[in-house]
């Protein structure tokens, strides 16, 4: 399912944060298919995402003279979107691509791959909360989480799937500030950890749900955007460019729009009020635009703040995902472009592996008095490794590992049931 005039990535062979398997057969396995080659511009939009999330966890969000670092301006939330997108359009990768294919089996491969996720993310709690890692909030947990929520949506059409994301980004986040006046707020700390989930189970829910930093209520629409992108065509010279026009235009008129309520009807000040009151106006001004509001008030939906998870956030960030996936899908048919981006690709293709190093990294404090040394060791360390391992071994060790035990799990409930694989 490849045009032969665009350029693809020759190793690891299957998309996403963790691949699974693109059919649904059960008992003896027949000669194993020819696995689908990776589509260059999805890795070269996830290690772009890898540098920008390297970037927010590394530079604070304002210099010293009060102005936004060039890291927060550019990456901050879009990085993010960016990759929620990317494991949605991996998930419609592994589960049929164009054909989705449903059944025990998928379910199953897929809840494992959700459940080993979450663990993963709330094990790595060990790691940032004794480390006072505040400016790094682990999202293994919500993907996990996430990817549960979206099995009923599998079979669902492209059309069908980006309606229900613009749905959600829209009402989602009306519907969070709803749910956090009624629901008492959890009281655990940024990191869920494995202890929590133990001993508070429904408050770990409720956080993942709604209070924490990705509440999946919301990021559904980052997941079900990117399983619709998945589905379609996506070696369409047609389909690239209106991924990147329509993205573009939708990032553009959400932060208009934003500017325009925020700057010129007043927003800003009702936003200040609010929910910056400790700070002096016009000094505040800078820290409403950029700060994520505690969203005690209504008026912190006005916010386009990263993170802010308000609509005009929401979809901004999800306009500039779509955008970047469309140019680097344009781009990237070009051989010449495609080899000098294969080290961004080869970091795409293995970013769950990443993210838990750098995390690990980050842990360590090693270089954290000078960011830009920092930031320069992490990005050098996971371009040289990714195009290293990537030539020797293919697919990434995280990835590699979660995707042996999914598969199995999915291939064992089948075999148990009879389960054909039904689309």
């Amino acid at each position: 399912m490849t045009d032969a005039r665009l350029p693809i990535s020759k190793s690891a062979p299957t998309e996403r944060l963790s691949s699974a398997p693109s059919s649904n057969s059960a008992g003896p396995a027949p000669a194993e298919k020819p696995r689908p080659e990776r589509i260059a511009g999805i890795d070269v939009a996830r290690g772009v995402a890898v540098l920008g999330m390297l970037s927010v966890h590394v530079f604070d969000t304002f210099d010293r003279d009060g102005t936004p670092t060039v890291a927060w301006s550019v990456a901050a939330g879009r990085s993010a979107a960016t990759f929620a997108v990317a494991a949605g359009i991996g998930l419609a990768f592994t589960t049929g691509r164009q054909r989705p294919v449903t059944g025990r089996t998928t379910t199953v491969t897929v809840a494992v791959r959700a459940l080993l996720i979450t663990v993963l993310g709330l094990a790595l709690s060990y790691v940032t909360v004794p480390a006072e890692l505040d400016q790094v909030g682990i999202v293994l947990p919500y993907y996990g989480l996430l990817f549960l929520l979206v099995i009923p949506l599998l079979g669902r059409s492209p059309r069908t799937l980006a309606c229900i994301a613009a749905g959600i980004a829209v009402l989602a986040p009306v519907l969070l500030r709803a749910l956090a006046r009624i629901l008492p707020e959890p009281g655990l700390s940024l990191d869920p950890t494995p202890g929590d989930l133990l001993h508070q189970p429904l408050g770990v829910l409720s956080q993942l749900l709604v209070f924490g930093e990705y509440p999946a209520l919301a990021w559904l629409a980052y997941i079900c955007a990117g399983l619709a992108v998945g589905r379609l065509r996506l070696t369409s010279v047609r389909v690239a460019r209106r991924l990147f026009l329509g993205g573009l235009a939708l990032a553009v008129t959400a932060w208009a729009a934003a500017s325009l309520v925020l700057l010129r009807l007043g927003g800003l000040r009702h936003l200040w009020r609010a929910e910056f009151d400790h700070e002096h106006w016009p000094e505040a001004r800078t820290v409403a635009l950029w700060e994520v509001p505690d969203g005690h008030s209504w008026w912190s939906l006005l916010s386009r703040a990263p993170h802010s998870t308000t609509p005009f956030d929401m979809l901004h960030t999800l306009g500039s995902a779509l955008a970047l996936l469309g140019a680097l899908l344009l781009v990237t048919r070009t051989r010449t472009v495609n080899r000098l981006l294969s080290p961004l690709a080869a970091a795409g293709s293995m970013p769950l592996t990443f993210y838990c190093l750098h995390i690990l990294f980050l842990a360590t404090g090693v270089f954290s008095g000078s960011p830009y040394t920092q930031y320069a060791v992490m990005v050098a360390t996971a371009l040289t490794f990714a195009v290293v391992w990537r030539h020797t071994r293919g697919r990434g060790p995280l990835e590699s590992m979660i995707t042996v035990i999914a598969q199995r799990a999915g291939r064992a409930a089948g075999t148990r049931k009879g389960d054909t694989g039904e689309r």
